[in-house]
């Protein structure tokens, strides 16, 4: 009997509790520096990240509806479509930690 699979993440908008994974992000692009690393483990690093794994779904999905796994997606886009997908990321990231601190700021 297969262990039941989590549902994988829908949202792609980050949320202020995003802001809690930019370490994780830290393993992720070593992982993606490796020339050693396996789908399985960029799977892993990816599957923490909700977000950045829904929208990873999305990508792989516009290049093929059929894709239903995180790994499966991950061997759709590749490396590169990883690093576009997380770059994009990075930026909403970034743009929600400084809109976040200026509201802060105003207070």
């Amino acid at each position: 009997m297969r262990p039941r699979q989590q549902p994988l993440p829908t949202s792609c908008e980050v949320r202020v509790e995003d802001l809690d994974h930019l370490g994780a992000l830290h393993n992720l692009l070593a992982a993606l520096n490796d020339e050693y690393a396996s789908v399985s483990k960029l799977s892993m690093l990816t599957s923490q990240q909700p977000v950045l794994t829904a929208r990873v779904m999305k990508h792989a999905r516009n290049r093929s509806a059929s894709v239903d796994t995180l790994n499966a997606a991950l061997q759709v886009i590749g490396n590169r479509g990883l690093e576009k997908v997380l770059l994009e990321y990075l930026e909403d990231l970034t743009t929600l930690k400084a809109e976040n601190e200026s509201l802060k700021e105003a207070k």
